[in-house]
């Protein structure tokens, strides 16, 4: 009787050896294939959260110098023509005709200014400056805004399945260590050590498929 509960007892032990084993290799398998595909997402995500950030500085910077530029030209333009008709009125109040004219000279060069500071903002960007250059000169506050949602997604991404690989990389440390616990719980047999080498497999075996389905989740 004693005999035949030890050969029971072996090929229980030899089973469940062989299923743990089988099942460390599936685990590593599909854990393995996770990191790859989330590992090659996270530098993906990185790379366009990258690309998204630079342009919309370029955008910024771009646009705002315009913008800025044109602002300038226009106070500039107001300038000359509020001059120009101070010196106009104290021409007249003062009977100084010469005056008058070169103020009335001053205000209507301050008009051609302003419309031509207003043809320049509203070419600004076209032909023959290249369409790249042209996107980010007239670039909107709203087409901004929205690149850098875009940006912070891709982010938000990145980081993600970044947590996702390294889940992975945990998984599979696990799943080595229950693989070689498995061949040394084959190695030593049946005994109080080699189910106690074996339960310790299981369990690490089990914490590895815990990983797996957290990193999926």
């Amino acid at each position: 009787m004693s005999a035949a509960g030890t050969s029971s007892r072996g090929r229980q032990f030899d089973i469940l050896t062989t299923v743990l084993i089988g099942v460390v290799a599936l685990l590593a398998a599909v854990l393995a294939v996770l990191q790859s595909d989330y590992g090659m997402a996270s530098s993906r995500a990185a790379a366009q959260a990258a690309r998204l950030e630079g342009d919309a500085s370029a955008k910024i910077q771009a646009s705002s110098l315009a913008r800025d530029a044109g602002l300038r030209a226009t106070q500039d333009a107001l300038a000359m023509g509020m001059s120009g008709i101070g010196l106009s009125m104290a021409g007249l109040q003062g009977g100084d005709a010469t005056a008058q004219s070169l103020g009335d000279a001053q205000t209507d060069g301050g008009k051609r200014l302003q419309s031509a500071v207003d043809e320049s903002v509203a070419t600004s960007g076209q032909s023959p400056v290249d369409p790249y250059t042209s996107g980010l000169i007239k670039a909107q506050e709203d087409a901004i805004a929205a690149e850098v949602k875009q940006q912070n997604d891709a982010v938000d991404e990145a980081a993600d399945t970044g947590s996702r690989s390294n889940r992975a990389v945990l998984g599979l440390s696990l799943a080595t260590l229950g693989g070689v616990l498995a061949g040394i719980a084959a190695v030593v047999r049946v005994g109080r050590p080699g189910w106690l080498t074996l339960g310790v497999a299981w369990v690490l075996v089990a914490a590895t498929a815990l990983v797996a389905v957290l990193t999926v989740a």
